[in-house]
């Protein structure tokens, strides 16, 4: 549709990518997405959200991956992100676990707290315009 209207000049660019991006997203979803710089990415909090969830207390060295990604749909970011305990830092088994479900795809709703999507299929844990935006090396 995008080809279309974009073939008849009816649409500009800057629209033409944002319904791009929309078209991909899942069903319901008919936000248009955007891909936002990865230097803008709120790293503390999705560091504080990972260390709530593996029950790490503040001061213990973390170690991000790459790759890195941000993103919004809507009202609603998302983050991929890969954050694991530093080489060297002993953990529980409970903190062990934790970090096992811990998935490379955050997702903040307006207003609320970073969370982790856990552990599903990679395309089903963002709108999927945003995941291929994004290239991480799985198409959606």
């Amino acid at each position: 549709m995008a080809m279309a209207l974009r073939a008849l000049g009816l649409l500009t660019l800057p629209a033409a990518a944002a319904l791009s991006l929309a078209a991909g997203a899942p069903a319901g979803a008919a936000t248009s997405c955007r891909v936002l710089p990865a230097s803008s990415l709120p790293l503390p909090k999705l560091e504080a959200s990972f260390r709530k969830l593996t029950l790490l207390r503040a001061g213990t060295p973390l170690a991000p991956s790459g790759p890195r990604r941000y993103g919004v749909c809507g009202t609603t970011h998302y983050a991929f992100e890969t954050l694991s305990a530093a080489r060297g830092v002993r953990l529980t088994y409970r903190q062990q676990v934790a970090a096992q479900d811990h998935s490379p795809v955050w997702i903040q709703h307006a207003g609320q707290s970073w969370v982790d999507e856990g552990i599903d299929n990679i395309c089903n844990l963002a709108p999927h315009a945003l995941m291929n935006a994004w290239r991480i090396g799985t198409r959606c």
